[in-house]
């Protein structure tokens, strides 16, 4: 499993899908994770964004302990975003695989 799968799995459990329409997700941090968030770099969760060909925009709001990302919805389908934080883990590993080989992500050629 590639590590963009492994952390993208590891985030959700993190965050919940608060507001989601095609294009535009916001995701809200659980308790008990600012703690954690504390022992990493801001620097290095936008890198982490940032390596993610499909998102056009994102903003780490510390005050409302949420992020706003803005996806190219044709690169990423909406449903895939509702599984990967969906309630169902087997849903939610199924999504990340797909959206990894969506984005060639897992060195697979999508022609």
């Amino acid at each position: 499993m590639k590590n963009q799968i492994k952390t993208a799995l590891k985030l959700r459990r993190w965050v919940t899908l608060s507001h989601h329409i095609p294009g535009r997700m916001r995701l809200k941090y659980k308790m008990g994770i600012m703690l954690h968030l504390a022992t990493f770099k801001t620097s290095d969760i936008e890198n982490t964004l940032a390596s993610v060909p499909a998102f056009k925009h994102y903003k780490l709001n510390k005050e409302t302990g949420s992020i706003l990302i803005e996806y190219d919805a044709t690169m990423i389908t909406p449903h895939l975003i509702e599984a990967l934080f969906s309630a169902s883990e087997e849903d939610a590993k199924q999504a990340a695989y797909q959206i990894a080989e969506n984005l060639n992500m897992d060195g697979i050629n999508n022609e």
